[in-house]
């Protein structure tokens, strides 16, 4: 699993002329993504771990993508070996043009966030990856917040409000603008990664960087 295809490459000269014939934002496959970036979290970022993290990754991650789902449990995990010193950050980065349900998915989060449900979300959506995508409208999404025990009605009004959108495609705009193009991106304390072919490659960066950090 860890040896083929973790990023999803957009890719196409056909996609990008169409993005620029309608005037939507499409990632640009030749798109030079940023090596760092200063990102300033914010009350506003989905953040697990902790407070006062000695190291922080961040996450530009889309809920259809396979590669995005094989780090999930990988990313809790590291949260869990290093709960003093390791803070996950969340982006969303839904590649629309290739994962036509990925923003629904990217909403319904954002829609149980509201009621304090973001994380169980992002775990469900991953793991039941194969059954939302195939469907159509928000149904799964919302047998998902009936199963968390949200307020149903007001998840459904929410996945239909301007607010929800926005705060999608607040992270898909910060994401176009340092150039990401491909899910998942990582970035650890702000210098993009190579993504690790492993939990243990994954566990050993972090370790570099809390060496780094004593000296």
């Amino acid at each position: 699993m860890w040896s083929i295809g973790f990023v999803v490459i957009l890719v196409g000269a056909f996609v990008a002329m169409w993005a620029s014939s309608t005037g939507s934002d499409f990632p640009s496959p030749n798109a030079n993504t940023k090596d760092a970036v200063e990102f300033i979290i914010t009350n506003n970022d989905h953040v697990k771990g902790a407070t006062n993290a000695k190291v922080t990754i961040v996450e530009f991650s889309d809920f259809q993508c396979p590669a995005c789902k094989s780090y999930a449990p990988v990313l809790n995990e590291l949260v869990k070996i290093f709960p003093n010193d390791v803070r996950l950050v969340y982006k969303h980065f839904p590649l629309r043009s290739i994962h036509l349900r990925a923003q629904g998915a990217a909403e319904a989060a954002e829609a149980a966030s509201l009621q304090g449900k973001f994380w169980e979300m992002v775990d469900k959506l991953f793991s039941g990856q194969e059954i939302w995508s195939k469907g159509k409208g928000s149904d799964q999404f919302e047998a998902y917040a009936k199963e968390f025990g949200l307020d149903t009605l007001k998840f459904k009004n929410d996945l239909a409000s301007n607010e929800v959108k926005n705060a999608v495609n607040d992270d898909y705009k910060e994401g176009l603008d340092i150039g990401i193009n491909s899910t998942p991106t990582f970035y650890l304390n702000g210098k993009k990664i190579v993504n690790p072919d492993s939990l243990e490659a994954f566990k050993a960066l972090i370790e570099t960087e809390l060496k780094a950090s004593q000296e």
